[in-house]
């Protein structure tokens, strides 16, 4: 698996962590303002905009497909072969 594929599961995780704590103040009735201020800035040190282009994305589902793909890809390499298998 490459490492990008697990740079951007992590992203997405952040991602998703960031709209939950987002969506439970927001139910709330707090504004977008004051969750970002309180809640998200001092413990992810993101900018407003980059928070609100984190609102934008459909992470679960686009995390969903990444680990469908590198799930995938792990069961192709267990069944490829190996030129210095012990199974002789």
């Amino acid at each position: 698996m490459g490492k990008g594929k697990y740079n951007r599961r992590n992203f997405l995780l952040r991602v998703i962590d960031i709209q939950n704590i987002y969506t439970e103040h927001h139910k709330r009735g707090c504004t977008d303002v004051y969750i970002y201020n309180t809640h998200i800035y001092p413990t992810y040190k993101i900018g407003r905009t980059t928070f609100y282009n984190y609102l934008a994305i459909p992470a679960v589902k686009e995390l969903k497909i990444l680990e469908a793909k590198m799930l995938r890809e792990k069961e192709e390499n267990k069944r490829q072969l190996s030129m210095f298998s012990t199974n002789e």
